[in-house]
C-alpha cells in the first residue's frame, strides 16, 4: 500500500514529495556546486545528478536565490509544470518566462489549489525580517504547504515563519505533520565583517545561531507540528574563501537537532535525513538508518578538495580602472534614483574600494581621503575588481556576492540596517 505522503531528501532545500498515487513534486533542484558566484558547495558531497531528477510530475521553485533556482543547470522540459508563488514584484516568474518556461502553476498568497492527489497552499514572505525593522525586507521568498489524504508538510525553506504566522498556520490549516524549517543565517555576517576581531566573530557566530535556534523553538511551540526537519541553508564555502567557514552563521543539521533535543519542544519530534533518505511523513520513519555528519571528514574535504574551487570572476581579465570608476559613479546615481522611488535612505556613508582607493557611492559620489575620517556612520565594502565589474554589468548580483562571502565589510558602528543592504542591490548600471 502506497504511503500517503513521503519526502525524499537530496540536499540543501532539494527533495521530492510523493503522494499516495505516486505523483512526484520536486523542490528547488540545486545540485551542482558553485552557486553564489562560485563559493557555495554541498557537504556531504552529492551523488545525485540533475538527470536523476527529471522523472517527476511537477517542480516547486521557492524563490530566485541560486541555491534554490540554479539557472546554470535548469534544463527541465519546457512542458514541466512549475509551481510558483504569484505575489508582488515577481522576479522569479519574469526570469522563468524569459527562459521559455510558460507552463506555470501560479498560486496566490494563502491560496489553496488541487494538484492531482495534493492540496497545495502557497505563502508570501511571513515577515519583512524576523529580527530587525525593515521598510522593504524580504520580497522574494515563498513557502509551500502540501497535503495528501490528511498528511501535510510545510516546506518553509528560507521563508522562516514569524511567531504570529506560526499560530495562524495552526489555527487556519490544522495540525501540520512535518515542519521543514531553516535554522541557519546564511549571509556575510559575521564572517565578512573585518571591524570584528576573530574572537568577536566567533562570539557573534554563536549569538546569531542561538537567536535563530531560539526562534525555531518558539515556532514549534506556536505551530505544534508532529515532526520537524532542520532544512535548507546547509552549505560550506569552497575556494579561496574557505577560511571563512568557521565564522559563518551556520551549523550542521545534526547540531541543530542536538540543540532541539535538549529543549522542551513537545509534542514535536526531530527527524533527520541524508541524501536519498525517504521519510514517511505520517509516522516520522525513514527508510534507512540516519548517518551522522563526520565534521573531521568535512574539514578534510574542504581543505583537500574544495580548495581547488575557482570562482567565475577569477578567470576574467582585470577591468580598466578609469572605466570602472566612471561606471561606479553612474551606478551610484542610478542607485539613488531607485532609492528615491522606494522612499529609502540610510544613515551610513557607503564606501566601495577599487584599486586600493575608496569611493563614496552614498550619499554623494567622490573619492575618499583615507587619511581623514568620514563624519557619521560608515560602511566600507571591498571585493575583487573583476567581481565589481560583473556586479555593475548585472552579470552578478550584489546580494548573491554578499551571501557568497565575496565582499568584505568594515562597519562603524556595528549596527545592522537591513534596508542599507537592500539599497546596495540597486548598485548597478
Amino acid at each position: 500500500m502506497m504511503e500517503k505522503l513521503t519526502f525524499e531528501f537530496i540536499g540543501n532545500a532539494c527533495g521530492i514529495f510523493t503522494g499516495k498515487n505516486g505523483t512526484k513534486v520536486l523542490c528547488d533542484p540545486r545540485i551542482v556546486n558553485g552557486v553564489f558566484d562560485g563559493s557555495w558547495c554541498h557537504y556531504p558531497e552529492l551523488k545525485t545528478t540533475i538527470s536523476d531528477l527529471m522523472n517527476v510530475d511537477a517542480l516547486y521553485i521557492s524563490h530566485l536565490h541560486p541555491d534554490h533556482f540554479d539557472e546554470r543547470n535548469f534544463n527541465f522540459d519546457y512542458e514541466m509544470p512549475l509551481i510558483v508563488l504569484d505575489h508582488g514584484p515577481n522576479f522569479l516568474i519574469k526570469k522563468l518566462k524569459s527562459l521559455g518556461y510558460n507552463n506555470l502553476i501560479k498560486i496566490k498568497d494563502s491560496e489553496t489549489i488541487d494538484y492531482k492527489e495534493f492540496q497545495i497552499t502557497m505563502f508570501a514572505p511571513f515577515a519583512k525580517h524576523n529580527f530587525h525593522d525593515a521598510k522593504i525586507g524580504n520580497l522574494i521568498d515563498s513557502a509551500m504547504l502540501i497535503s495528501c489524504d490528511g498528511v501535510s508538510a510545510l516546506n518553509a525553506n528560507d521563508n522562516t515563519p514569524s511567531i504570529e504566522a506560526s499560530k495562524m498556520l495552526l489555527n487556519d490549516y490544522g495540525d501540520i505533520s512535518l515542519a521543514m524549517l531553516n535554522y541557519n543565517a546564511a549571509g556575510p555576517y559575521p564572517s565578512c565583517f573585518d571591524n570584528l576581531t576573530d574572537e568577536e566573530k566567533s562570539s557573534e557566530h554563536e549569538r546569531v545561531l542561538e537567536r535563530n535556534l531560539d526562534h525555531m523553538k518558539r515556532i514549534l511551540s506556536a505551530m505544534k507540528p508532529k515532526y520537524v526537519l532542520p532544512f535548507a541553508g546547509a552549505y560550506v564555502l569552497g575556494g579561496d574563501l574557505r577560511f571563512k567557514n568557521k565564522y559563518l552563521g551556520t551549523i550542521t543539521w545534526d547540531e541543530c537537532a542536538n540543540w532541539l533535543n535538549n529543549q522542551d519542544i513537545a509534542p514535536t519530534s526531530v527527524v533527520l535525513l541524508r541524501e536519498n533518505d525517504t521519510l514517511n511523513i505520517e509516522n516520522g520513519l525513514s527508510d534507512r538508518p540516519y548517518q551522522e555528519i563526520d565534521k573531521l571528514k568535512m574539514r578534510d574535504y574542504i581543505e583537500n578538495e574544495l580548495c581547488k574551487v575557482r570562482y567565475p570572476y577569477q578567470d576574467e581579465e582585470t577591468p580598466r580602472e578609469d572605466v570602472l570608476i566612471d561606471d561606479m559613479q553612474k551606478a551610484s546615481i542610478a542607485m539613488k534614483e531607485r532609492m528615491h522611488r522606494y522612499k529609502l535612505s540610510s544613515s551610513f556613508n557607503i564606501v566601495v574600494f577599487a584599486f586600493g582607493r575608496g569611493y563614496s557611492i552614498y550619499p554623494t559620489f567622490n573619492e575618499v581621503d583615507l587619511k581623514e575620517n568620514l563624519d557619521g556612520n560608515k560602511l566600507e565594502c571591498r571585493m575583487d575588481e573583476r567581481l565589481l565589474r560583473r556586479i555593475l554589468d548585472r552579470k552578478s548580483h550584489w546580494n548573491n556576492a554578499e551571501i557568497g562571502a565575496h565582499i568584505n565589510f568594515i562597519r562603524s558602528p556595528n549596527v545592522y540596517e537591513p534596508d542599507l543592504h537592500t539599497i546596495l542591490q540597486f548598485f548597478h548600471l
